[in-house]
């Protein structure tokens, strides 16, 4: 059986929700970020914020990026929120660190969409497929979650092909720059056993 190494770019099709109290609603509300920067100039110092909106009333909250700042200070990015980049809108609204302090809590289980390339293969990897993970967002996506439902096999499949002490990384978020090495004999035995997707 030939050798394989493929890279999974996980790109988001949303962007997460943070949560905080809404004085309309008088709860805790999701927020969706309405993909808008406001800069508010105060004398010669700048402020930039993005905005959200609440998702049950659309009463807005301004999630704050920088205060008082000179333009000197901003340099090229004082562009990009002026056009409301989108580049800089999903920079900032997958800062998580920086939401945080912010808000009650994040909702970062988004949608995501996976780009599988072809790599050149290694020596010695004959019998596994070498899949290398790029997650450029923080998206809250289990690996067990993600591997059967790219790879058409059900999440116990792949936990009887991994040793006790291992199976705890299959139920953790998957990260920038992991390595997983599965076994092709056993995603073929799968496959033919009516593994089905949980994606």
């Amino acid at each position: 059986m030939g050798s394989g190494s493929e890279r999974w770019r996980i790109r988001p099709l949303e962007l997460p929700r943070p949560w905080r109290y809404c004085a309309s609603c008088s709860t805790a509300r999701a927020f969706v970020c309405s993909e808008r920067f406001r800069v508010n100039a105060n004398k010669k110092s700048l402020d930039v914020w993005l905005k959200y909106r609440c998702e049950s009333c659309d009463d807005v909250w301004k999630f704050p990026l920088f205060e008082r700042r000179s333009v000197s200070d901003l340099g090229a990015q004082l562009d990009g929120f002026a056009r409301h980049d989108v580049a800089a809108v999903w920079k900032y609204a997958f800062d998580v660190a920086r939401l945080r302090p912010h808000v009650i809590k994040i909702d970062t289980d988004v949608r995501v969409e996976v780009e599988r390339t072809s790599l050149a293969c290694d020596a010695g990897s004959d019998e596994h497929l070498c899949i290398q993970f790029e997650v450029p967002f923080p998206c809250d996506i289990r690996l067990d979650r993600l591997l059967a439902g790219e790879l058409g096999i059900s999440r116990s499949a792949l936990e009887r092909r991994v040793a006790p002490e291992l199976r705890e990384a299959l139920r953790k978020r998957v990260r920038d720059g992991q390595t997983y090495l599965l076994s092709k004999n056993d995603l073929a035995a799968d496959r033919q056993n009516g593994g089905t997707s949980v994606l």
